[in-house]
This record gives structure tokens, C-alpha cells and sequence, in this order.
């Protein structure tokens, strides 16, 4: 019987004469390759929940949210326009031009509600499913700690995030609406080291890796297996080895299990009638620490949980607990860590989420592209404004821990549809990387950022088996087209980017 082969093209490897790959034994032993560490300080304690309650309202975490950023916005709109008065709500004068600040709501009309279960109660047909909620109906309000007021003029719409803070300029007009002439965001925060003077001096990187979807009826394991052996320094050439040492840490941006081992047919049955059905969550958690295990023998590695992992459905999403992890879990190079994620390596801050802040942004405006929302929170100063209007988040009373007070050096979302960076740059010198990770599942691509001058490409894992019978249509996470638009299926190309892609960066 033929089995069926497998193809791995590297770009190190493309000028190397096959007598390197392959040649007869020697007496002496090849010298041995080193991994590359860097100094490494977890910044997510403000994401870790110690007393927890959920009795509380989400009204407190508007106000705290207003009053941090408050300050913020009052400076950017002295700087701004600092002939021009700042007012509160209920100090408004018709026609008369003015600055307010506020927080950014908006009306919706099809924004699932309360009344589409309560119909489900009285045998009413509830709303289809949506992808998208945006409607030519929907109104934008400002709202402070007095009232609100409809914004109209010079603001788009369906591109304004509810729960922003924003300051505007204009007047109230005599239908008591608010006319906007000009606004801003608050801008990229302050950065600690934003001239970055290549803090390593030589190439060292952080693979990021997300969306494998471990349990998916149509998972193919060989592109992970192929990328665990390749950066364990298992496959490739003698300079791909060396390439692959210089990654000193990989962090799991989320979504390691399928949506589909969350069985909720399973959870609605009768207890007797499951007690000898495995969950399907089970056998792939037991898979993803095979996986884990082979990478933190040689590798540091950062767990952060997603949407369809074993946790918890709010944000910040609380560590994975290390007893799914039973032999990963015996190795100190491996931690579970929060989601929204902080860390700080070799002098270089990152910060990441594992996507859901970029869908849900996705789903109630006409905003598509990953990196454009995300560069848009950082200008906002705020990872996730739509918490917790449209996505769920613990009801904090006297913080909001996913404000900005630092400004990043690299800013990560996972489980995305393509590959996407851009250098996004503040008013004051600050510089923070921008990069959408695609969904391992769909592209069998990892993220390499360079921790010497923060340059960033895609890695892809081609193979040749079963690649007619894998969709790229599978996975979790929301589609970030449009409705009835084809997904945008990217190609198996080679385990190391081409020239191209290495310089494709904004």
C-alpha cells in the first residue's frame, strides 16, 4: 500500500542541495542548537477575578467607564478646539456651538432582546438569526451622567461602537437633537518605551497561534503536527532548526476546541439518559495536552481560553484550569493564562484578546476589516466598549479593567479570518503593531512577531493529505463578510513566508 505523501517547502530550505537533507552518516556529532529565551513578566493581574459577584448592575460600570475617560477626552478636546466651551448635557443652549463628552449608545432595531424568549414562551415564532444587526433605522445617542441627546450631522452611524467615549463639537438644534460638526476618540494612551531602540540584538520572536478548533468533525491533525515538530525542532533542514530556536515563547490566542463539543442537545436530555455518553469536549481537551505536552518540553507556552473553550462565557474569561491539563500542566514552561492577555517580553509589551471583542464590533457595525476595529479600540482607549451591552463581561462597580492606561507595543486578535498587520501610530511617537491571527483550523497559519523591530508575517503549513476533503468553511468564531458574501478560503502555501508577506505590513 502507498501511502500518501506529504509536502513541506521552506524558502531556508529551497537553496540547500538535497545531499544536505539527505547524506550518509558521519563520526562526528552535529553541534547542538540552543533555544532562545527572553526576559518574560505576565501584566494580566487586572484581568483576574478575586471576589466575585454577580448580583450587582451594569449602571456602576458605565459610570466608572465615563469617569475614568472623562478626564481623557477634556483634554483632547482643550487641545482640539480650546476656544470652544465644554458643557454638560443638561447646560445645553440651542444654536449654540459647544463641546460635549459622553458615552456612545445606540439604538438598534434589531438587536436581539428579552422579547424574543419571552415569544418563545407564548408560541410566538421568535426572529431569525442574524449575522448582522445593523439597520438604516438605527439612531446614535450621547449620553453623560445627567441625560442623553441623538447625535446627527457629521457622524456616521453604523461606524460609531456603542459604549465608546467620545467628546463632540457642535450645537443643539431646536428639535433637541445634538448636530455634530466634529469628534474624536481618545487617541492611542502613552506609551512606556515608544522609540523602541531594537531592545534585543538580535532576531528573536513570538509565534502566536489561534482557532485551532480541536474536535471539529472535519479537524485534520496533520498541519498541527507538522508546526509542533517543526518549531520542537523535529522537521525542516539544519536552518530551519536554527530559524525555529529563535521563537521564544507561543501564545494560544483561544478557540483550542470546536464549537461543535459543545453539545447542547447532550445538556437538554434527561441526566439518566447521558450517563454513559462521553462528552466531546473530553477527548479533544485530552488532544490539545498530547499537543501541549510536546510543545512545553522545548517551548514556553501562553493558553488563553476563547469562546468555545471550557470557560467562562464573560470577559475578562478566567485561566483554564491546569487540571484539563494533567501532563502539560507538570511543566513550569507552561501557564493558562486570561483572556484579554498582558504580558511583557524582552521590553516589549503585548496585549491580546482572543477575538471576541472584534466580532462582536463585527456584528453591530458595518465595520469588516479585524485590523481597522482593532486599531479603532486602541484609539478608544477601550478593549472591548460593547461590554456589556452586546458581550457579556463581569459587572464591575468601581473599575473597568479594559481601559487603556499603557499603550502597547503589539496588540493581537485571534480566531480571525485573514492575516492582517499594520504599524499604528499615536500623536506623541507611540507605535503599536497591529496584527489579526487567523484561525489555525481554516488556514493553517501562525503569526511570527520579531521582538528586534517588531516586523510580522504569516508561517503557513501546506500538506497534501486530504486537502480535498478538509472545508475551510469549518470553525469557530463569526464570519466577518457579509451576508451571502463567499468566504474568502486562503491557500496552503509553504512553512515559511515568502519575501512578499514578510514585508507586507501597512
Amino acid at each position: 500500500m502507498i501511502l500518501p505523501t506529504t509536502e513541506v517547502v521552506s524558502h531556508l530550505t529551497a537553496d540547500i542541495k538535497s545531499d544536505h537533507l539527505i547524506s550518509p552518516p558521519t563520526t562526528t556529532p552535529p553541534d547542538p542548537i540552543d533555544r532562545l529565551h527572553g526576559n518574560y513578566t505576565n501584566l494580566s493581574e487586572r484581568f483576574k477575578l478575586r471576589n466575585k459577584c454577580f448580583k450587582r448592575q451594569y449602571a456602576p460600570l458605565y459610570a466608572a467607564r465615563l469617569a475614568a475617560m472623562r478626564p481623557m477626552l477634556e483634554a483632547v478636546a482643550r487641545n482640539k478646539w480650546f476656544d470652544v466651551p465644554q458643557v454638560q448635557l443638561n447646560d445645553l443652549q440651542q444654536n449654540k456651538t459647544c463641546v460635549i463628552i459622553g458615552t456612545v449608545f445606540k439604538q438598534m432595531q434589531l438587536k436581539p432582546n428579552i422579547l424574543r424568549e419571552l415569544s418563545e414562551n407564548v408560541n410566538l415564532p421568535p426572529k431569525p438569526e442574524r449575522k448582522r444587526y445593523t439597520h438604516q433605522s438605527d439612531v446614535v445617542f450621547l449620553e453623560d451622567e445627567t441625560q442623553r441627546i441623538s447625535l446627527v450631522g457629521n457622524i456616521e452611524t453604523h461606524e460609531t461602537i456603542t459604549g465608546t467615549v467620545i467628546c463632540a463639537k457642535g450645537k443643539e438644534t431646536a428639535g433637541g437633537k445634538f448636530e455634530v460638526e466634529e469628534w474624536s476618540y481618545c487617541g492611542l494612551p502613552a506609551q512606556l518605551n515608544s522609540e523602541l531602540t531594537e531592545p534585543v540584538s538580535d532576531d528573536r520572536y513570538v509565534a502566536i497561534i489561534s482557532g485551532i478548533s480541536l474536535g471539529d468533525p472535519q479537524y485534520d491533525p496533520m498541519p498541527l503536527q507538522l508546526f509542533v515538530d517543526l518549531v520542537t525542532g523535529q522537521l525542516g533542514s539544519l536552518k530551519d532548526q536554527t530559524f525555529y530556536s529563535k521563537v521564544v515563547r507561543l501564545i494560544v490566542a483561544g478557540d483550542s476546541l470546536s464549537k461543535h463539543t459543545r453539545d447542547s442537545t447532550t445538556a437538554k436530555q434527561a441526566k439518566y439518559l447521558t450517563t454513559k455518553t462521553k462528552a466531546a469536549s473530553i477527548s479533544a481537551a485530552q488532544e490539545l495536552d498530547d499537543v501541549l505536552t510536546q510543545l512545553v518540553s522545548c517551548i514556553f507556552v501562553d493558553l488563553m481560553p476563547g469562546q468555545f473553550d471550557p470557560a467562562s462565557f464573560s470577559l475578562p474569561q478566567q485561566p483554564l484550569h491546569r487540571c484539563i491539563f494533567p501532563q502539560a500542566a507538570q511543566y513550569t514552561s507552561f501557564q493558562s493564562v486570561t483572556n484579554p492577555y498582558e504580558a511583557d517580553i524582552d521590553g516589549i509589551s503585548f496585549l491580546g484578546t482572543a477575538g471576541q471583542n472584534i466580532h462582536n464590533i463585527q456584528q453591530y457595525t458595518k465595520m469588516r476589516d479585524a485590523v481597522t476595529i482593532a486599531e479603532t479600540t486602541l484609539k478608544c482607549r477601550h478593549i472591548a466598549p460593547t461590554c456589556p451591552d452586546t458581550l457579556g463581561c463581569y459587572p464591575y462597580d468601581e473599575e473597568d479593567p479594559f481601559i487603556l492606561r499603557d499603550c502597547p507595543h503589539v496588540y493581537f486578535v485571534g480566531n480571525q479570518k485573514k492575516f492582517g498587520a499594520k504599524m499604528s501610530e499615536g500623536d506623541q511617537g507611540q507605535k503599536t503593531l497591529v496584527v489579526s491571527v487567523p484561525k489555525f483550523f481554516n488556514s493553517h497559519q501562525v503569526v511570527l512577531v520579531n521582538l528586534k523591530d517588531l516586523s510580522c508575517f504569516p508561517v503557513s503549513v501546506a500538506t497534501l493529505i486530504g486537502e480535498d476533503n478538509v472545508s475551510m468553511e469549518k470553525g469557530g468564531g463569526v464570519d466577518s463578510d457579509e451576508e451571502g458574501e463567499d468566504e474568502e478560503v486562503l491557500p496552503d502555501v509553504n512553512i515559511l513566508p515568502d519575501d512578499e508577506e514578510m514585508g507586507d505590513m501597512e
